[in-house]
């Protein structure tokens, strides 16, 4: 009886929810394919006019090009382990969509179609990148680099998938920093009307 009513809650949820699939399809589907695009566009551009391993200067004390492949995560991490990473970002990526079907909240649906520009764009370019040195498939190709030393900023070699990521997370804490701003304001704004309200009253 228990499983049958929750079965009917879930399917009633189901049916009268507000996907927002207007929002999804007119703004954030155009956005996802245009991000996703530039992504492996400038991929494209980088395997097929420099060599595996070569560096050059794009912005002096900026940013250069280095043309690697990856097979680990975002900056290089698990690059010993593609297998572990494909799963992970697929598992991920699968996650992440799950959440941008239901979720109705426009703000947050353009931070989510990011991110998942960036994980798709990823995790979908591992099956057409050419192989590493070892030529080992399945990797990932990185090509963007600082020229500038910020927390072993030089170190760090990715994409515009990676940015896209990053940019993401940013756009979140500053939401959040604003969303927190305005909730206090809210809160202070009721509490002053109150102590108003009551000294008028009294």
């Amino acid at each position: 009886m228990w499983i049958k009513d929750k079965l009917v809650e879930t399917k009633v949820f189901l049916k009268n929810h507000n996907y927002l699939w207007k929002f999804k399809l007119i703004v954030c589907l155009p956005i996802f394919i245009s991000l996703i695009s530039f992504d492996w566009i400038s991929k494209a551009i980088v395997v097929s006019h420099m060599k595996l391993g070569e560096t050059k200067t794009f912005i002096n004390g900026f940013l250069n090009f280095q043309y690697v492949i990856n097979l680990g995560m975002a900056y290089g991490k698990l690059h010993d382990k593609a297998y572990l990473v494909i799963i992970f970002a697929t598992i991920f990526s699968l996650f992440l969509t799950t959440i941008f079907i239901f979720l109705n909240n426009k703000k947050w649906l353009i931070v989510l179609v990011i991110i998942l520009a960036g994980s798709w764009g990823n995790l979908l370019a591992r099956l057409w990148a050419p192989g590493n040195e070892n030529n080992v498939y399945y990797g990932v190709v990185d090509f963007l680099t600082w020229d500038f030393s910020l927390f072993n900023s030089r170190d760090y070699v990715f994409n515009l998938a990676d940015l896209y990521v990053n940019i993401a997370i940013g756009l979140t804490i500053l939401f959040t920093i604003i969303e927190l701003v305005l909730y206090i304001k809210s809160k202070i704004k009721t509490k002053k009307e109150k102590i108003d309200n009551e000294q008028n009253n009294s």
